[in-house]
């Protein structure tokens, strides 16, 4: 079930608007559909990139999460340069030693 939204914005992005959907052969509905659909769609990526460097979630669930390829989320994380939090080795033992349950 869809809802309508109504807000109000100046002329001058309205005229905006109409020569970009001209150009996108699209009505101004759709192109403003379109764009809020675009930026949640980027606000959601943005939410788990920073799950992933607070080591909430891996890259594979953050991309899950969002609905996105495990690829797309990676170049995110490239191109923002963001990294996981650092690990002890300790930590990267125990991660070892936990998956191994998996594998025997």
């Amino acid at each position: 079930m869809s809802k309508t939204i109504s807000t109000r914005i100046d002329e001058e992005d309205v005229e905006k608007l109409e020569k970009i959907a001209a150009k996108e052969n699209i009505d101004r509905s759709a192109l403003i559909r379109k764009f809020i659909l675009q930026k949640v769609k980027e606000y959601e990526i943005a939410e788990m990139i920073r799950l992933y460097q607070k080591g909430i979630v891996s890259l594979q669930e953050a991309a899950s999460q969002v609905n996105v390829s495990l690829y797309e989320i990676m170049e995110h994380v490239q191109k923002e340069n963001i990294h996981p939090p650092d690990q002890t080795k300790e930590e990267i033992i125990a991660e070892i030693e936990e998956s191994k349950k998996f594998f025997t």
